[in-house]
């Protein structure tokens, strides 16, 4: 390397810092949501919010969040068009079909991802590594194992279930199909062991959800596994009153602790120390400099099993000992 070419290097590595600061000077980064926070969900938000804190930088000083008021995949376009219309410098994304959305939208503005299933398979990364595009943050799956590990957990409380269904919500067209592949290739990898006939019906609506009610009796279904898509959030105290009514043990994982009645069981990423781990990303882009191309995908610190003891009591079901005593928390 020439001396000239050497000099130009070291001054791009001085400048890239300062000129992060020199447009926050001017006016507060503005921080977009994609969808917005959905009511009862606002302690993520204050957790954000404490997390930036203690890296330095302040709510209204440094940054401003820019609320669309728009939670659900069904509005993902009017989502989408109200946060490119606030032009944010940096959009947080809160499921990996949002992000796949907003890729498609804009091939500039940074784009994390709070919580995503598979960046690769979606196409909106290269790798976990090296993302090598505008998207990076963080995965809330290092594979399809994870959810095998939902139909051996609801075998677990209820050995004797042979038949277990699935309401599979990550499907086209809001998911890319290879998405659902790897996570049903998960699921059947874990079932096959167990001798479990595994059923799956595939939910890419709200409105699905009775006629997989009306599946589940006609297929006999024993126990449910249920995924977390928003289509499929919608109608969750639906399904559990009627997994309760059926005396169904059931598995989910992601946001369905929030819903009432609760899953008996619920296996995923720590949010809370999700939220720790995405805040770094925003001020490294942000403040920093850093390119989302250059910044690894990372996998969750921590996965937690819980257990809700309230509703096993309204299934008439006693949780094994050996299960009992792996749960990261019991609800009773």
């Amino acid at each position: 390397m020439n001396r000239r070419v050497f000099i130009g290097v070291i001054a791009g590595g001085l400048l890239a810092a300062p000129l992060a600061h020199a447009q926050q000077a001017n006016r507060p980064y503005r921080i977009a949501f994609l969808p917005d926070f959905s009511p009862g969900r606002e302690y993520r938000l204050k957790l954000f919010v404490e997390t930036l804190h203690e890296l330095g930088r302040i709510e209204g000083r440094d940054y401003v969040f820019y609320r669309s008021g728009v939670f659900y995949e069904g509005d993902t376009k009017l989502a989408l068009d109200r946060v490119l219309e606030a032009k944010p410098d940096l959009i947080l994304t809160f499921n990996l079909g949002y992000a796949i959305a907003a890729h498609e939208a804009t091939k500039t503005t940074p784009i994390v991802m709070w919580v995503s299933g598979f960046p690769v398979e979606g196409g909106v990364a290269e790798s976990l590594t090296r993302p090598g595009k505008n998207v990076t943050g963080l995965t809330i799956y290092a594979g399809g194992e994870v959810f095998g590990k939902l139909v051996q957990l609801v075998h677990q409380a209820k050995p004797g279930v042979r038949r277990i269904g699935v309401f599979m919500s990550y499907v086209p067209p809001f998911h890319p199909r290879p998405e659902a592949d790897v996570i049903v290739r998960g699921m059947s990898s874990a079932a096959a062991p167990l001798g479990l006939d595994l059923r799956i019906f595939e939910i890419a609506k709200p409105e699905h959800v009775d006629d997989a009610l009306a599946w589940v009796t006609a297929q006999r279904v024993e126990a449910l596994v249920l995924t977390s898509d928003p289509s499929l959030l919608r109608r969750a105290s639906d399904i559990m009153r009627f997994a309760i009514a059926k005396r169904l043990p059931t598995i989910a994982d992601a946001a369905w602790p929030f819903v009432e009645p609760p899953p008996l069981l619920w296996y995923a990423a720590s949010f809370d120390a999700l939220t720790r781990q995405v805040a770094p990303y925003v001020n490294r882009i942000l403040w920093e400099g850093a390119k989302p191309a250059d910044l690894a995908i990372q996998l969750p610190a921590k996965f937690e099993l819980v257990i809700n003891l309230k509703t096993a009591k309204a299934l008439g079901l006693t949780i094994p000992p050996s299960l009992l005593q792996r749960a990261d928390q019991v609800i009773e």
